[in-house]
């Protein structure tokens, strides 16, 4: 065996000359083979080509919200849902960086939720949710019946899909941009509702009479009529003074309602919750709106339960609040790839695929 081996490796003799027919048969191999080379590398070209223009900018990386990275399908998704809303803006441009800050602040709110509430959104609630809207939906619009079978639902939810897919969407994209950032707004107004003011508790309210008037002069003169004693009733009804302070009038009756600490203004406040009873006050610039003065005496002060409506008010107050604070770059990492760069290529890819 070992022999045969060798012999394989022992110098032979010459080699005998090729015959043409088998000069020519080598040829045309190498023709052929450059052939295949040639088309399989143009191949690989025009592949990459593909790939680099349209499936490598669809995970392009568009922000990073404290690790979490939001990619370009992402940003195309929302800006064809929104896309209605372009209208408003000085320039496509500007539209997509909004639509960018809302996808930043629906991450920074859902992550607030876990991380301060320890509450995650199931994809059962998002798909129960889903369904609750488009059924209210289909009823509005008389697609189906009040009382609808299984199988009529189920054919007015396919046409409903087969619609969304010819907008360039996804069922997954409308749960994951629109119902899921809804249920995260309001369970997170819910516990910061539930934190801050519970159903339950007592906070502070005063019973007032109060004129909001426009200007200081007529305020001033005003409030000389009403410490020289002309009814409030008839002052209420001058024009310098708010119409939002009439409603507080009802059936000519001289006292307001109660009104809650943190529905008026921080001015209103500052003087509702700390002067003596019954003091006339000076005119009072307003700090919610220029040029505005109050006139205020204090009825009443007492410890109450919240009214729906001013519950409502001051914990869509306070969720406002923590928006602002939530957003503050100091507090996050937060990068928009739309700022750096190659940003504006990205974004004038997106925008070029919002229209399908």
């Amino acid at each position: 065996m070992l022999g045969k081996l060798l012999d394989r490796f022992r110098e032979k003799g010459p080699s005998r000359p090729r015959s043409k027919a088998e000069t020519e048969k080598r040829r045309r191999l190498l023709i052929v083979l450059l052939i295949v080379v040639a088309v399989v590398s143009s191949v690989s070209i025009v592949g990459y080509g593909y790939y680099d223009t349209s499936v490598r900018p669809w995970n392009e990386r568009i922000l990073k919200v404290n690790g979490t990275v939001l990619d370009m399908r992402a940003f195309v998704y929302a800006l064809r849902l929104q896309q209605s809303y372009s209208q408003y803006y000085s320039s496509q441009a500007e539209w997509a960086q909004g639509v960018a800050s809302g996808l930043e602040q629906n991450e920074l709110t859902r992550q607030y939720l876990e991380s301060e509430f320890g509450i995650t959104i199931g994809d059962g609630a998002i798909e129960a949710e889903l369904r609750d809207q488009l059924t209210e939906n289909f009823v509005s619009q008389g697609i189906i019946s009040d009382n609808a079978a299984e199988s009529e639902y189920k054919k007015a939810y396919k046409d409903w899909r087969s619609a969304v897919h010819k907008n360039g969407l996804s069922e997954k994209s409308i749960e994951e941009l629109v119902i899921l950032p809804q249920l995260v707004q309001e369970e997170l107004q819910k516990q910061i509702g539930d934190r801050d003011y519970p159903s339950t508790g007592n906070f502070d309210h005063a019973q007032v009479q109060a004129l909001l008037v426009t200007g200081a002069d007529e305020a001033a003169l005003l409030r000389a009529r009403w410490e020289a004693g002309e009814a409030f009733d008839t002052l209420i009804l001058e024009k310098a003074v708010s119409t939002s302070l009439r409603d507080f009038a009802a059936d000519n009756a001289t006292m307001v309602q109660w009104v809650a600490k943190g529905i008026k203004s921080t001015a209103f406040d500052e003087f509702v919750f700390s002067a003596a009873l019954d003091m006339l006050s000076d005119p009072i610039q307003d700090t919610d709106s220029t040029g505005s003065y109050w006139l205020i005496r204090v009825v009443a002060r007492e410890s109450r339960t919240l009214s729906d409506s001013d519950r409502e008010t001051l914990v869509g107050e306070a969720y406002s609040e923590w928006l602002e604070e939530i957003s503050d770059p100091e507090k996050n990492d937060i990068v928009n790839y739309l700022d750096k760069k190659g940003g504006t290529a990205k974004l004038n890819w997106a925008l070029a695929q919002v229209a399908v």
